[in-house]
């Protein structure tokens, strides 16, 4: 069934009143879904065709009416797809104006952090990741050009890292120092002294100059520290001799650890005048670890050789070769399907089966498999059986003369009294014993019932039944029961009792500690906790207490007035 065309919703009336242009920024924050979406790809195509970079003031206010715009997003989908509309958005711009975009972004962000709920900081947290991914992307389909790189980072330091306004957005800064590494995995970059120094020159500014303690921290743990982990990993891999893919992004940071020189890095920025003298400690501690790593690398004597940069544009697709099939056109209600599994194939090299379309609704479908379920059961291959005047089990004869498949279809003769009889005289013998130790009587030999049988149990039968054989006619499959006597206890004046065992229900057995000898059988009295017994404890110790003070203050009181009484 094919899907209609939606057909384009008509413009807005406020919209259409509304000049092209800064004007359309005030729609971004409104109320109606509509509206705001209408506004948006208006300034997309606007923003996209617009050649001359925009005002500060400007920018500021397209950016608080989308970090609004996304306020009012609500459901997942909707906020994901509004998200890749503002990256698509940032692509779509010039360069000059896409720089311009990017430090509204940080500023408008840091300005707005504090006043974004905990029902809203997740969708706001997933605009940063994206954010961070589409920059690098952007490095990439550019070249990982050194200026263009230097101009992005050098707005996240200047607005972000190392800003130096009161604003209290230190939340922004903390969640693209956490998520930049998954990101840069995942996107790739050529393994080169200057673009690596290029990509994390923010985070080398960040850890000279910043004075957050916390970002400090952050910076530290979640780059400089996963790097010496993937550079750690890497070298005992390359010791075991275990290949490793070298388009892999953990493989790539692990180079970067060990074949970039970051500890003469990390020793150069430490050791500078601008460096805060509680930052200087940590950066010559990362300067230690890094060298440590460096000179293991070099006394094992394993070479690791950089990979060669392959861009994302120069991959060609795969091809799709379409599989041809030689057939004459079905009839109508008839589906044409492959099996590849099977053996026996035809000259064009495929087996096709013809499969009926289905007819009918779902209720009339149940039922037809059903009934085909219990026609399958029926057919089933058993063995009748009879029983004697002794008890015993003769198994009946099989007419197998024929060898056609219904010569082996049979019903099941089932008797009532024979097994009735036989149950009767099983318990009376079980009753005239007098011990009750053994209570298993052992296997014996029951005629098959038509019982319910799953899928597994009938897969089994026609697994043991071969239809076209003559030697799986003659085997038995009686079923074997075990009789158990807690479960059939028949209990006569004339007998004695039975064991104690078997005599109590098993909600009066003892469990646990009550197992003991001298701890008589019974009901498990449940004790409280531990600590609500302390807590019981306590209160009533307070109760207590109170009750001293109150008996002691009722004496001091008539002490008092016996004084007076004695002094008049």
């Amino acid at each position: 069934m094919k899907k209609r065309s939606r057909e384009p919703k008509p413009l807005h009336p406020a919209l259409a009143s509304a000049v092209v242009g800064p004007a359309l920024i005030k729609y971004l924050a409104s109320c109606n879904s509509r509206l705001r979406s209408q506004s948006l790809h208006l300034i997309h195509s606007w923003l996209s065709s617009e050649p001359q970079l925009l005002s500060e003031p400007d920018i500021g206010r397209l950016w608080k009416g989308l970090f609004y715009c996304l306020w009012h997003s609500d459901k997942m989908q909707n906020q994901v797809a509004l998200i890749n509309r503002l990256t698509s958005l940032f692509l779509s711009l010039q360069p000059p104006l896409s720089l311009e975009f990017f430090h509204g972004f940080l500023v408008t962000l840091r300005r707005e952090w504090p006043g974004i709920d905990r029902l809203r900081l997740d969708k706001f947290y997933l605009l940063i990741r994206r954010f961070v991914r589409v920059l690098l992307e952007m490095f990439r389909s550019r070249g990982w050009d050194l200026d263009v790189v230097g101009d992005y980072f050098g707005i996240l330091d200047k607005y972000g890292f190392t800003a130096e306004d009161k604003l209290r957005g230190n939340g922004v800064n903390y969640h693209v120092v956490s998520v930049f590494l998954e990101e840069l995995r995942s996107v790739g970059f050529p393994v080169k002294k200057e673009v690596v120094y290029a990509i994390f020159s923010p985070f080398f500014a960040g850890i000279l100059k910043s004075q957050d303690k916390i970002l400090l921290g952050k910076i530290k743990s979640c780059v400089f520290d996963e790097l010496l982990k993937m550079g750690k990993d890497l070298l005992a891999k390359k010791k075991m001799g275990v290949t490793c893919d070298v388009q892999d992004g953990v493989m790539l940071l692990g180079i970067v650890a060990l074949t970039m020189g970051l500890s003469e890095k990390l020793y150069e920025v430490g050791s500078g005048v601008d460096c805060i003298q509680g930052n200087r400690k940590v950066l010559l501690g990362l300067h230690e670890e890094f060298q440590k790593l460096e000179k293991e690398l070099e006394s094992s004597g394993i070479e690791i050789a950089i990979p060669e940069y392959h861009a994302a544009a120069d991959e060609e697709p795969p091809q799709l070769i379409p599989m041809e099939c030689h057939s004459s056109t079905p009839d109508e209600g008839i589906q044409i399907v492959v099996d590849t599994n099977d053996e026996h194939q035809n000259e064009d090299g495929f087996h096709k089966k013809r499969k009926k379309a289905k007819t009918g609704t779902k209720g009339q479908d149940r039922k037809n498999n059903k009934k085909k379920e219990i026609r399958r059961h029926e057919n089933t291959v058993l063995e009748t059986s009879s029983v004697g005047k002794n008890g015993d089990f003769i198994s009946s004869n099989l007419d197998a003369a024929s060898g056609d498949v219904e010569s082996c279809m049979y019903e099941i003769k089932f008797d009532e009294a024979t097994t009735l009889e036989l149950l009767r005289r099983r318990f009376g013998e079980a009753n005239a014993q007098s011990d009750f130790k053994n209570e298993d009587l052992g296997s014996t030999k029951t005629p098959v019932s038509l019982l319910k049988h799953n899928k597994r149990m009938r897969a089994d039968a026609a697994s043991e039944h071969d239809i076209g054989s003559e030697n799986s006619v003659g085997k038995s499959t009686t079923k074997r029961v075990r009789f158990a006597m807690k479960q059939n206890i028949v209990w006569k004046p004339e007998n004695p009792l039975p064991p104690e065992n078997l005599r109590l229900p098993p909600s009066v057995t003892p469990r646990g500690s009550a197992l003991k000898k001298g701890v008589p059988p019974g009901p498990v009295i449940e004790k409280l906790p531990l600590q609500k017994r302390m807590k019981n404890n306590n209160k009533k110790k307070k109760a207590a207490q109170n009750r001293l003070s109150m008996v002691e203050s009722s004496v001091t009181r008539l002490q008092k007035k016996m004084r007076k009484m004695m002094s008049n």
